[in-house]
C-alpha cells in the first residue's frame, strides 16, 4: 500500500483502503483517500494503531451504503464518474434526482398544498379515464356486434310504432333481420331487498340475430317472444349477472322486473352493449298488432354484399308499402326522405366532435 502524503505516515490498513478506492468517484477518490490517511496518522500518533484501526473501519462501515447506492446509480443512469463529465443522461439523471428529493421536501413542509395537489391530480386522471373509457368504446375499439358494416339504423329513429313494425316485417328485401327497440328502464326487485331501477330496452325477438351477438349463458331470444300472450323473458346483462350473483343456474328462474315475473332466457358476454354501454337488461316486447301508438327504433343487417349505396330500391319498396296502408301527415311521414345510417355513425352521431374535442382537453 502506498503512502498517502507525507511518506512519514503510517499507510491505511490494506483492506479499508481497498474498499475506499473500488467505491469513491474516481474524481473525488485521491482527495478523500489522503484525508482519511491524515486523520488516521493523527490518531495513531494520539491514541495508538488499534484504536486508529477501529475508526477507520467504522468510517469505512458506515460509507458503503451510500457509496454503494450513488455507485449503482451513476452506472445506472449513464454518469460518468471517473471525470465528471457530461455524457447523455448523465447530468440529466442527477438533475432529476435533486428536483424529486427538494419536490418531495417541500410538499411534506406544507400537507394543504399537497393535498390540494393530489386532488387536483385525482380528479383529473379520473376524468380523463373516464372520457377515454367512452370515446374508446364509440370511437376506437370494435363494436361488440358481428360485421358491424352490414347493421344500419333506419330513419325516424324512435318514430315507428308496433303496427308499422309488424306490417313491414314480412316483406322487408335486402335485410336478413330486421328489429325494433325503445327505451324502457324497470324496476327490479330480488327477494326482500329494496326495489331497484336497471337500465333496460325493450325488443322484438330478433334484436340480437341482427347484431350477430349469441348469449354466454342460454339460448337468447327466440322467434315468437314478441307474440301477443308469450310468456314474459328477459336477458340480463353480464354486469347485472354478476349482481346477482353470477349464478351459471340463472337460465329459467323467474325475475321481477317492471311489475311482472319474467323467465331469464339469457346473459349476454362480458363486454356487449348495444344501444349504449349502461345497458342492464333487454326485455322481450310484446307486440300489438292494433297499436299505433309507439316510439320504436329499427335497426336492420344487410344481406351479405350489400352496401348502403345498394339500399335504395329496398327503401323505394318500404315506403311504398307504408304510403299505400297509412295517410300520414306531413311532419310525421314516414315515407319521406328514407335513409340507412351504419350503426357506428348512429351511435356516436353528433357527439363525434365534443367526444374528440373532450379526449383531446
Amino acid at each position: 500500500m502506498a503512502h498517502h502524503g507525507r511518506p512519514d505516515r503510517p499507510p491505511l490498513p490494506r483492506l479499508p483502503a481497498l474498499l475506499l478506492r473500488r467505491l469513491l468517484p474516481h474524481a473525488e477518490r485521491e482527495e478523500v483517500l489522503s484525508d482519511v490517511a491524515a486523520e488516521y496518522a493523527a490518531r495513531v500518533s494520539g491514541s495508538g494503531r488499534g484504536p486508529a484501526r477501529r475508526w477507520v473501519w467504522r468510517q469505512v462501515l458506515r460509507s458503503v451504503p451510500s457509496l454503494a447506492g450513488r455507485g449503482w446509480w451513476r452506472g445506472w443512469s449513464g454518469f460518468e464518474a471517473r471525470s465528471e463529465r457530461m455524457q447523455p443522461g448523465g447530468a440529466m439523471f442527477e438533475g432529476w434526482g435533486r428536483d424529486v428529493k427538494y419536490a418531495l421536501r417541500r410538499l411534506r413542509r406544507r400537507p394543504t398544498y399537497t393535498g390540494l395537489v393530489v386532488l387536483t391530480l385525482a380528479l383529473g386522471v379520473a376524468g380523463t379515464a373516464a372520457v377515454f373509457g367512452i370515446a374508446r368504446k364509440l370511437l376506437l375499439d370494435p363494436l361488440p356486434f358481428r360485421a358491424e358494416e352490414e347493421v344500419v339504423v333506419f330513419w325516424a329513429g324512435g318514430g315507428w310504432n308496433e303496427q308499422e313494425f309488424l306490417y313491414v316485417r314480412p316483406e322487408m328485401t335486402g335485410f336478413r333481420s330486421v328489429a325494433a327497440y325503445r327505451h324502457a328502464d324497470a324496476t327490479l326487485q330480488v327477494g326482500d331487498a329494496p326495489a331497484r331501477l336497471v337500465r333496460g330496452y325493450s325488443a322484438t325477438a330478433e334484436l340480437f340475430d341482427v347484431l350477430g351477438a349469441t348469449p354466454a349463458l342460454g339460448p337468447g331470444f327466440r322467434e315468437g317472444d314478441d307474440d301477443l300472450g308469450t310468456e314474459p323473458v328477459a336477458v340480463l346483462s353480464h354486469r347485472l349477472w354478476r349482481e346477482l350473483g353470477s349464478d351459471p343456474g340463472v337460465i329459467g328462474t323467474r325475475l321481477e322486473l317492471a311489475g311482472e315475473m319474467r323467465t331469464v332466457v339469457g346473459v349476454m358476454p362480458r363486454g356487449f352493449w348495444y344501444p349504449d354501454p349502461g345497458v342492464q337488461v333487454w326485455l322481450a316486447e310484446e307486440l300489438d298488432p292494433d297499436n299505433r301508438v309507439g316510439n320504436y327504433t329499427l335497426i336492420g343487417r344487410m344481406e351479405p354484399g350489400l352496401t348502403v349505396a345498394d339500399m335504395g330500391p329496398h327503401l323505394a319498396m318500404l315506403t311504398g308499402m307504408l304510403d299505400e296502408r297509412y295517410d300520414y301527415p306531413e311532419q310525421w311521414d314516414l315515407t319521406r326522405n328514407p335513409e340507412l345510417t351504419p350503426v357506428r355513425d348512429h351511435l356516436v352521431g353528433s357527439m363525434r366532435p365534443a367526444l374528440l374535442a373532450t379526449l383531446g382537453a
